[in-house]
């Protein structure tokens, strides 16, 4: 495992960057339903602004949102990844899938509190943690708790807390240029098209920012590139806006000081 156990996100693959599912463990956490400030019927006006000025308001927008639930894929032929998670202001949990050709990997995560966990068989932990082959098959199916005092917490609660989700996955890289209205999931909506490139490789995205009520996202897609790799398809569908979460937490776990430990 490469120092300060870094987990292969899909939000970092995909370069700006898993419903709720129970667990055998005792001890939950809800976070309760928020309420909007603007009514679903009204019109936000949203579609007049810039692009980076359509963004920015539906990060502002997530971020007052008590929770989400979000679906991501990322992938590229047979090989790829989709999470499918919900998201609050203290608790989340996400479940993860791992495509390698005919072979799939999984790996659950939840944040409860100051602590996150994580789960997963041998070829999800491999693929997704960086765990070596051994210890991947060591540690199958057991819960490893990770404080909030080690440098993996952020990483892992990242995707899993409304505020720092709300960047990561909202917040578009590159040039931003406002593009048409249309209907989304049945939403009326406004596009922002996002493009970068590097020396490495190329970012091409639409997110589709709901033009009624509050300016939410619903829907980001697009494709990315890298140096010796083919295009890679990318999308992230939100929905369940303030819905109630119940996160199950484990009722045991293996410290991530003793996996790190033996990692080295």
């Amino acid at each position: 495992m490469r120092p300060g156990f870094l987990l292969v996100t899909v939000t970092a693959a995909i370069a700006f960057v898993a419903g709720c599912g129970s667990s055998s463990s005792a001890g939950s956490s809800s976070t309760s339903a928020s309420t909007t400030t603007i009514s679903p019927n009204s019109h936000n006006g949203i579609e007049t602004r810039s692009g980076a000025q359509i963004v920015a308001a539906a990060v502002a927008a997530t971020k007052q949102q008590s929770s989400f639930h979000f679906v991501e894929t990322a992938g590229e032929g047979s090989n790829g990844v989709v999470v499918v998670g919900d998201v609050g202001t203290s608790s989340g949990e996400q479940h993860v899938t791992i495509r390698e050709g005919k072979k799939n990997g999984h790996v659950t995560l939840i944040l409860s509190g100051k602590t996150a966990f994580f789960q997963g068989d041998a070829l999800g932990l491999e693929g997704f943690t960086g765990l070596s082959a051994k210890l991947s098959t060591q540690y199958a199916d057991k819960w490893i708790s990770v404080p909030s005092s080690n440098t993996s917490f952020s990483t892992i609660a990242g995707t899993l807390e409304v505020g720092t989700a709300a960047t990561q996955f909202v917040k578009l890289p590159g040039t931003l240029t406002r593009g048409e209205t249309s209907t989304q999931s049945g939403h009326a909506a406004v596009a922002v098209n996002a493009a970068e490139k590097t020396s490495t490789g190329s970012l091409t995205l639409t997110i589709y920012v709901a033009t009624m009520g509050e300016a939410l996202p619903i829907l980001v897609a697009g494709t990315t590139t890298a140096t010796g790799t083919g295009s890679r398809s990318i999308s992230a569908k939100f929905s369940g806006w303030g819905e109630p979460l119940h996160v199950i937490t484990p009722s045991t776990s293996v410290p991530i000081a003793e996996v790190q430990a033996l990692a080295g």
